[in-house]
């Protein structure tokens, strides 16, 4: 029977990798892998074992993947079966590109349960598991994964709720860190559907009749001002102690970024809206278009009885352009644009469309005027594809939609007449040394101005918190970037006070703010216990 040992060399040699030949072979005996065993007795154990030492060996991506691709070609001779486990299952039904353009659907129209389940089978369960390493907020990614391979869909979604109650909002706004370190991928499958699958177990499931009795009440009042993912995660985890939560929401609708800003495409107004809904069957009180410091501010609240308070009220304010031209007509934010198509107030953009910027704001603005009837849109970015903040999943979709994206570029002034936009003159970027956040800083060309035709410019470079509300009798420090400062506790300066998400990191991802939430609970628990 053929070995393992036996095929190796061959491998290696089309692989290009017969230099580290011999160092690789034994670095895979001496981490556990036998290479003794015969094809036919090769296992989803020996695959688990053996992908993960290639990973660790440090192979170039693509020679890893050929590796595999030649490894999995010789065990099918002996079981395809093996494989087949192991090749991707899920296949969720999307609106064709033509029809979603025209309206904001959710793309991805439904996930099969049945798809689902026999995707989490396709899990190594890796030891250490890479996705739990990776995941801001250590979701329990292969315990979560085998429940719903065994058809424990209410086990599964019980599991979840331990690190958020919002768990098909992330199965849809999560960028997807877990996937992106699945061993599955980086062996040149694609990794499992994690995402797509939490979708599928909180489409399925009775949410509010699994959610858990909070424990008997503390009558200690806990305030949260800020109703996005941090603070929807920290004022469920508190209300489960048995805390009296109550959060105080500026706008009309909660969810804070999630409802006024991310389009239903993304995320459908209904989801979020049915996960609201649990935390209102557990007892969390929520006081909306209350916007605190304006009347009861800080002092106020703890006057009014709150023995803690969590500030998680993001970051809404936009950066502008400090260029000629950014007061003209035609010119939007791109935040007060996103939220004035989700409000339903904007329902019309004709012509053409330029937005400047290359985080997933952009991304989401540019995707939105498209589907407001706009004749063609276009990204201009002052740095290269690599440099793009965006996810690479938002622009492939962006791409794959019909936006245009000019790289190594930047207005420098917005052209207009009779106080509206016509154009923007621009001049073309190189990248230069790195920057502190290890991004190449862009740096004009001399003598490379162009100019460009618009009708309307959306500016998506960024958004900083309004701490406006603020005041000096509040106490409350802030940094140098203008973000609250706490301490490894998210306590604030001021004793009592604690704060998470955008507010305390600046703009960051729906997981990292959850993240947030879950750890504040647990330090504001820790607190008002002390302080008994």
């Amino acid at each position: 029977m053929t070995r393992v040992s036996e095929i190796m060399d061959d491998i290696l040699q089309q692989s290009s990798l017969t230099h580290v030949s011999k160092k690789l072979l034994d670095f895979l005996k001496e981490s556990g892998v036998s290479l003794d065993t015969e094809l036919s007795a090769i296992d989803k154990n020996f695959i688990r074992k053996f992908a993960n030492k290639l990973i660790d060996f440090g192979i170039e991506s693509e020679k890893l993947k050929k590796i595999f691709e030649l490894f999995a070609l010789r065990i099918r001779e002996f079981k395809e079966d093996l494989i087949e486990e192991i090749e991707p299952k899920l296949k969720p039904v999307e609106i064709p590109v033509d029809v979603r353009v025209r309206g904001f659907d959710e793309i991805v129209k439904e996930v099969s349960l049945k798809d689902a389940v026999m995707e989490a089978k396709r899990c190594l369960a890796c030891i250490p598991p890479r996705c739990v390493e990776a995941c801001p907020v250590d979701f329990s990614v292969p315990a979560f994964l085998k429940l719903v391979a065994d058809e424990k869909l209410e086990d599964a979604y019980k599991l979840g709720l331990r690190f958020m109650p919002l768990l098909g909002v992330c199965g849809r706004t999560c960028i997807g860190y877990c996937e992106g370190a699945c061993t599955l991928g980086k062996i040149g499958l694609k990794p499992v559907s994690i995402r797509l699958i939490k979708r599928a177990v909180a489409e399925n499931v009775d949410k509010i009749k699994l959610q858990p009795s909070p424990k008997p009440s503390k009558e200690i009042k806990i305030a949260v001002i800020g109703s996005g993912p941090a603070g929807l995660t920290a004022a469920y985890h508190l209300r489960l102690m048995g805390y009296s939560v109550t959060v105080f929401e500026a706008s009309e609708e909660i969810g804070g970024m999630l409802a006024q800003a991310i389009p239903d495409y993304r995320l459908p107004k209904k989801v979020l809206r049915d996960e609201i809904k649990i935390l209102e069957s557990i007892g969390v009180e929520f006081k909306t278009s209350t916007k605190i410091g304006d009347g009861v501010g800080i002092n106020g609240l703890f006057k009014m009885g709150f023995k803690a308070i969590f500030i998680s009220t993001g970051a809404h304010k936009p950066i502008t352009l400090k260029i000629p031209g950014v007061e003209l007509n035609g010119v939007h934010q791109a935040l007060d644009f996103l939220k004035l198509v989700k409000s339903g107030k904007l329902k019309k953009l004709n012509g053409m469309v330029w937005v400047i910027g290359g985080g997933d704001v952009a991304i989401d603005s540019a995707r939105t005027a498209l589907r407001l009837g706009s004749r063609e849109v276009r990204i201009m970015y002052r740095r290269s594809r690599a440099e793009m903040p965006a996810s690479n999943e938002a622009v492939e979709r962006a791409l794959k939609e019909g936006v245009k994206i000019d790289f190594l570029a930047t207005p420098i002034e917005i052209l207009g007449e009779d106080g509206k936009v016509t154009g923007m003159k621009c001049i073309r970027m190189r990248l230069g040394e790195p920057g502190p956040d290890g991004r190449r800083k862009p740096v004009p060309i001399p003598g490379s101005e162009f100019e460009v035709k618009a009708d309307h410019v959306i500016l998506a470079i960024g958004q900083r918190p309004d701490l406006s509300w603020i005041k000096p009798e509040d106490g409350i420090k802030l940094t140098k970037r203008g973000l609250i400062e706490i301490d490894e506790n998210y306590s604030t300066s001021r004793r009592g006070v604690f704060a998470g998400g955008d507010v305390v990191r600046g703009p960051s991802t729906f997981t990292h703010a959850t993240l947030d939430g879950l750890k504040a609970a647990h330090a504001i628990h820790k607190f008002l216990q002390q302080d008994r």
